[in-house]
């Protein structure tokens, strides 16, 4: 199947058969079951605040509290996004992963730090707030009486992360387009293409920069028939190359890996089975027995590939790939032993239940030249990896990731520095009552050493019902936060974010 093919057979049709609800009336009613749970739930456990909507779609804060210093050389916009809406029009979601994004964006600047937040008025909730009711499905959740799907943008939430490429702005999803955003505003302007014959084609909420801009993104379809999608973008934000890969036994696949020569796709056993549900997730099956696999696809020639066979296993997140002089292709992964994570945890804390589930666990792989693969696992649970953004596919000492504190494992409570030279890790507790999120390594501007930079992220403080900033000096993050910063109001728990120095 060519690319002009495969946009073609994605019609309204198509995306309905996956979608289309059961008229029985018992899905509906569920819904509305489950927004009275949660918020019964919330009004007695604060934990929950990370996963309830915000009070207005616009956020503003002029001049935050700060606590510590701002450091000299930190100037530029740290830019979040993640799911907000997730009760609207009286219709509450069932999966964290089905709210409408909301871009959290903090400026820093020699007046301080402000902040403001927008609901990203997509189409899709454009036309849902036209009509006074949810229109279409999310990842979990079906609506009764959907309206027409025309393509996924329909449906096309921009929840997952953020891309600032060659000027462009970008809220990223990973079921659809890119949505490019007006930067003074935070407008929703349009879905981008890469080509005509690319136009709504899935594009990853991962994409991959090199030093010099050059891009890697993948995405990936189910039907008519299942195919990966990818793509090499020029630092001037150029097509390259594009291709759509066929593949009978694909899953559901979130994040990959670059290195000098190629491109890493490990597709966990977690395979979409059309009309096995009522919702995107519910149509997927986890068939351990088959195996995790890593699809090595050469960056000079997509039709240049090779499978390699791993132990079961699903995971959202990588921190980074590199390949030595030898051709072994090293990389890591925080992966867990199923799905229910996905498939239980964050179903139900929309319920307002937290549920225990296999949290991820930080690993690193060789696969070797001569085909052997060696695992090596941490019995430590850890999320959300980053690196120095100059490294990415390259070697790299250091990975932050997020670690739990007691209880929930999948629950985050400290910020961690690894380092792969030594086998070292050492850890920020954060605290009774604070949920950290990601944080995105920013450079020193006259740094020279792999750490010179800052970590910077947010954490929600439910305990006090508000939200804050931390940043840390990457080199010494037990030494705690050198600078922390607090917004008046909660903002949701999100998922990824990018620092820019404009």
């Amino acid at each position: 199947m060519n690319r002009r093919q495969f946009v073609a057979a994605s019609t309204a049709a198509g995306i309905a058969q996956i979608l289309t609800v059961p008229s029985t009336g018992s899905a509906g009613q569920e819904v509305l079951d489950w927004g009275r749970d949660f918020g019964e739930k919330l009004a007695r456990d604060s934990r929950l605040l990370g996963w309830s909507t915000p009070k207005s779609d616009r956020l503003d804060s002029i001049a935050l509290e700060i606590e510590g210093n701002l450091p000299e050389g930190l100037r530029g916009v740290f830019r979040r996004n993640g799911p907000a809406a997730h009760s609207r029009h009286g219709h509450h979601y069932r999966h964290w992963f089905d709210g409408d994004g909301m871009i959290q964006e903090f400026r820093f600047s020699d007046a301080g730090l402000s902040h403001r937040g927008r609901m990203i008025a997509t189409p899709k909730i454009a036309r849902e707030d036209a009509a006074g009711s949810r229109l279409f499905p999310g990842f979990a959740t079906p609506v009764e009486g959907m309206a027409s799907v025309r393509g996924p943008d329909d449906m096309n939430a921009a929840n997952i992360s953020v891309l600032e490429h060659h000027g462009e702005l970008m809220a990223l999803w990973e079921g659809g387009s890119a949505s490019v955003l007006e930067r003074e505003t935070l407008d929703w302007k349009h879905f981008k293409s890469w080509g005509s014959d690319l136009k709504g084609t899935p594009f990853t909420a991962h994409p991959k920069v090199e030093a010099d801009g050059t891009l890697w993104a993948f995405g990936y379809a189910m039907h008519p028939s299942p195919v990966l999608i990818l793509y090499h973008i020029s630092g001037s934000g150029g097509l390259i190359k594009a291709a759509v890969i066929p593949e009978r036994h694909l899953g559901m696949v979130h994040d990959f890996v670059i290195t000098s020569r190629h491109l890493v796709l490990v597709i966990p056993p977690f395979e979409f089975d059309l009309g096995r549900g009522e919702s995107f997730l519910d149509s997927h099956v986890w068939r351990p027995e088959l195996g995790s696999r890593a699809l090595v696809v050469s960056k000079d020639d997509f039709d240049d590939r090779r499978w390699v066979q791993l132990p079961a296993g699903f995971g959202f997140h990588h921190g980074n790939g590199w390949e030595d002089s030898s051709g072994n292709i090293h990389f890591d992964h925080c992966i867990s032993k199923d799905v229910s994570l996905v498939d239980d945890a964050f179903r139900h804390i929309m319920r307002g239940e937290f549920r225990h589930a296999d949290a991820p666990r930080y690993t690193e792989y060789v696969l070797h030249a001569d085909g052997r693969v060696d695992i090596a696992e941490s019995r430590e649970p850890a999320e959300f990896p980053q690196i120095a953004g100059r490294l990415v596919g390259l070697r790299n000492r250091f990975v932050y990731t997020l670690g739990p504190g007691e209880g929930l494992e999948w629950i985050p409570r400290t910020l961690d520095r690894r380092d792969h030279r030594t086998g070292f890790k050492e850890s920020y507790d954060f605290g009774d009552g604070r949920v950290p999120e990601e944080h995105v390594f920013v450079p020193f501007p006259e740094g020279s050493s792999e750490d010179d930079g800052w970590l910077v992220g947010t954490f929600l403080a439910h305990s006090q019902g508000v939200s804050g900033v931390t940043v840390f000096d990457a080199r010494r993050i037990t030494d705690g936060p050198v600078m922390t910063a607090w917004l008046p109001y909660p903002i949701p728990l999100g998922f990824h974010g990018q620092f820019s120095s404009t």
